[in-house]
């Protein structure tokens, strides 16, 4: 249900005031919101994980029906295999966001953060951590 004109100044009005009051938590707010509002759930990427994955099931299943002990068989069920794992990973996974590689590219302040990847939960709780220490 979109807002009144009413609402919608009423919270610009206390937008505002919060930037204008503490911009250091506008801008976190904001940063969250973007990250949050990246690449998510793709269908396009969920169809063909779900393709690669019954083609893998199909080549497993075939190479096992084949009951011989020909070490081509052997290989075509690994392989299956693999595209099941494959498919399922490509399924399930989000899309690399944009700016990814440009905070890989950025320098680094010290050896512990060249040390931490920018990926995980933790890793984003120590970095808070150290923003709040250094004052930032």
């Amino acid at each position: 249900m979109p807002l009144s004109d009413h609402e919608q100044q009423l919270l610009d009005q206390l937008e505002k005031q919060l930037r204008s009051e503490d911009p250091r938590f506008a801008r976190n707010i904001s940063e969250t919101q973007a990250a949050a509002n990246g690449p998510g759930f793709s269908a396009k990427r969920f169809v063909l994980g779900i393709l690669l994955t019954l083609v893998g099931l199909a080549a497993a299943i075939f190479a096992i029906s084949m009951v011989t002990n020909s070490a081509w068989w052997i290989i075509l069920g690994v392989v299956g295999f693999g595209l099941m794992v494959a498919g399922m990973y490509w399924a399930f996974s989000r899309p690399r966001q944009i700016g990814d590689k440009t905070k890989r590219a950025q320098p680094s302040n010290g050896p512990q953060s060249e040390a931490k990847g920018p990926t995980g939960f933790m890793n984003r709780i120590e970095d808070r951590w150290e923003k709040r220490q250094r004052g930032e």
